[in-house]
């Protein structure tokens, strides 16, 4: 269910929605447009073989040197923009 229905939305009756159906092991909630995920601390079958497969028997590798992703592009002095070389 979608939280943001209720006749009132605040703190105490979010964290009261988020608890129940924590206890009912709905760990996926909606609250208008934002989706709120809660770790069970437990296995769920939430998610068949075909979306979660058995790991491989393959070794895994580290990833490579160069897969870190690309720095970030430098800010203008005032903000709004790239700054240019």
């Amino acid at each position: 269910g979608d939280l943001a229905a209720l006749a009132e939305l605040d703190e105490a009756a979010l964290l009261a929605g988020l608890r129940e159906r924590f206890l009912q092991q709905h760990i996926y909630t909606d609250v208008g447009d934002i989706l709120i995920a809660m770790n069970p601390f437990q296995p769920l079958p939430l998610y068949g073989r075909e979306v979660s497969p058995a790991p491989s028997a393959a070794p895994r590798h580290p990833p490579a040197a160069h897969a870190s992703p690309p720095p970030l592009p430098r800010r203008s002095p005032s903000g709004t923009g790239p700054s240019r070389p």
